[in-house]
């Protein structure tokens, strides 16, 4: 009997020691396979988190951020946008140009997604009663109908153009005998496109010092800059936003499409001005201050008739392309209206060789975004 106890407890021995012995076995193959990749149920996975922001950038657009999370190792697969982009990223950026609700989703690698939404409704809807303001001006004036005025802290002003529908006028567009090609006329009617206006020089152009730099401005009360020919205009009114400063707009010599555009919008307010010759500065020889020509200030403009005539990038084809003495072709540019010394009425046209100067043609700026 003792026999048959003392071979149980041997056996029950053995068996606890075999369990035992796998139960380690079991644990040591376990421990080495940490990095495998672990099966979870489903519903044990993560949904990954997503938080959107808004904030307005330096060109005055809504930029939504995206950035999403998720509490596993696995971490982000992508982010789908509301124009149904995929990022590939933990964060995103999204523009947007219309007020609205926008919705955005996230997917994680685990397979699990998630969505949310933001109401955008800050964003003022882009028409000509509504002019974009640069960065660095103020408001002076602010009657879109009877002239809109903006100013820098130097004392430049420029006047808010509007154009109802986006297009820019070019009277005579059929016209062979004239070309407008400049890439700043080309940026300005596609910034009017988009912003339904643009902004004119207030005053005739003038010389302005800058940190040592010589510019042009568009500031009241100055002698307007003569005796310089199309190609100077060009660069000086080109290059006068960068010596101002401004950050976020651009200025250029008038083409024919600002001053066409221009004259449109003030003959809706002054009845035949551009065809007209009772405004401007035209008979007495001598050229005014800037602004000070009391007859020809409309919609707050000063001196489109007259005082001096101005340069524009138009190009005149007809006396274009014929060799001088030295070899090289000469480029007509065009210049509107009268002056001091002569009577001309603001819409007149007439065509002189880019590289000539007059005491009594000057030019004008335009600014746009």
């Amino acid at each position: 009997m003792v026999r048959k106890i003392g071979a149980f407890l041997i056996i029950v021995i053995l068996i606890a020691t075999l369990v035992f012995v796998g139960f380690l076995i079991f644990n040591m193959v376990k421990d080495n396979g940490n990095d495998e990749p672990q099966v979870v149920a489903e519903d044990e996975k993560v949904k990954p988190e997503i938080v959107l922001t808004q904030e307005e950038n330096e060109n005055g657009e809504i930029v939504i951020t995206v950035s999403t999370s998720v509490n596993d190792d696995n971490g982000i697969k992508e982010i789908l946008l509301p124009d149904e982009t995929k990022v590939v990223a933990e964060t995103a950026k999204y523009v947007v140009e219309k007020n609205g609700e926008y919705e955005f989703k996230v997917i994680a690698n685990n397979g699990q997604s998630n969505s949310a939404k933001i109401e955008i409704d800050s964003i003022v809807e882009k028409s000509y009663k509504n002019p974009y303001i640069p960065k660095g001006f103020s408001v002076i004036a602010d009657d879109v109908e009877s002239g809109f005025v903006i100013e820098d802290g130097y004392g430049n002003q420029y006047v808010w153009v509007p154009v109802e529908n986006g297009k820019l006028t070019r009277t005579n567009v059929f016209d062979t005998n004239y070309e407008e090609n400049s890439s700043t006329a080309t940026a300005l009617v596609n910034s009017a496109a988009k912003y339904y206006g643009f902004y004119i020089g207030r005053f005739e152009a003038s010389e302005y010092e800058v940190d040592g730099r010589k510019t042009a401005a568009s500031m009241k009360g100055k002698i307007p800059w003569t005796n310089i020919n199309c190609l100077d205009a060009i660069d000086f009114a080109t290059s006068s936003g960068e010596v101002f400063g401004y950050e976020d707009c651009s200025t250029a010599l008038a083409s024919s499409h600002a001053w066409d555009s221009v004259l449109n919008w003030i003959d809706t307010k002054y009845e035949h001005y551009s065809s007209s010759f009772e405004y401007g500065n035209y008979d007495n020889n001598m050229v005014n201050p800037t602004g000070t020509t009391s007859t020809d200030i409309v919609c707050q403009i000063c001196d489109l008739a007259g005082n001096v005539s101005e340069w524009t990038t138009e190009i005149y084809k007809s006396t274009t392309n014929k060799s001088t003495q030295d070899g090289k072709n000469i480029i007509s540019r065009v210049i509107r209206g009268g002056s001091a010394t002569l009577n001309r009425t603001p819409a007149s046209r007439r065509g002189y060789a880019e590289d000539l100067l007059d005491a009594y043609w000057g030019f004008r700026l335009v600014l746009y975004k």
